[in-house]
């Protein structure tokens, strides 16, 4: 939680742009507790300023973020920008400009395609409160 905080809070805070399937939302890891709890920071995290959740909703039907997660690292330059795939042994680091290029371009179809930030926060407060029955 310390690092979280450092990490996105303070003087010069990081920037964080998640998408998320709902299948992570919906799916309990832990106690109904647990995942409401979880839902709840996640919703209040979504809404400091720097920080974007959008949702990629049941209702999409298949999209390309289905071939798996990956995440963008941006750097200031010079410090040329990575991919970071996590595999089930180890994690592997894309750093050619075009496999940078191309997940960027991935993302931003799936942003496009995502719910805007507030419907998405009304969707885990919702679901979180499905989770209280």
């Amino acid at each position: 939680m310390e690092r979280q905080n450092n990490l996105l809070g303070g003087e010069a805070p990081a920037r964080l742009w998640a998408i998320l399937d709902e299948a992570v939302l919906r799916r309990t890891v832990g106690s109904a507790e647990v995942m409401r709890d979880q839902l709840r920071k996640l919703a209040k995290a979504s809404e400091q300023p720097n920080v974007t959740v959008q949702l990629l909703p049941f209702s999409l039907g298949a999209h390309p973020g289905l071939y798996g997660p990956f995440v963008i690292l941006t750097f200031p330059h010079p410090t040329p920008d990575l991919v970071s795939l996590e595999t089930l042994k180890n994690s592997v680091y894309l750093e050619s400009p075009d496999d940078v290029d191309n997940y960027t371009e991935l993302f931003d179809q799936l942003r496009d395609t995502a719910l805007d930030p507030p419907e998405t926060r009304t969707r885990i407060e919702r679901i979180s409160k499905e989770l209280e029955e």
